[in-house]
């Protein structure tokens, strides 16, 4: 479940990057554990987890429907576009945390 969430986060967090073709964020939750998901435009993966997701640019807030969870979606409280910039999140199934840009490819 926490998996799923987190892709719901990164999505939004990496959408203003429009120049880059893929990006990768780590994620620390404020639970204590830590992921890094990928990100192409499109989809957000990690392992063997792909899923789509939509970002609001103007309400920071990513969107993702995540199988056997439905739509889960995250509200950041900035955006960041370059690699080490870290902005915060809100979950909407209540969860936080930091993320940040380790690596950018065009």
């Amino acid at each position: 479940m926490k998996k799923f969430l987190t892709v719901a986060l990164a999505a939004g967090f990496v959408a203003a990057p429009a120049f880059a073709a893929t990006i990768t964020v780590s994620f620390a939750n404020d639970d204590g554990t830590t992921q890094e998901w990928t990100f192409d435009g499109e989809t957000a993966t990690t392992g063997d987890i792909s899923v789509p997701y939509t970002f609001d640019e103007e309400a920071m807030k990513l969107c993702a429907e995540i199988p056997e969870q439905g739509e889960v979606c995250a509200t950041f409280d900035a955006v960041a576009d370059a690699v080490g910039e870290s902005a915060g999140y809100t979950l909407s199934t209540g969860g936080t945390g930091t993320a940040t840009i380790t690596a950018m490819e065009e």
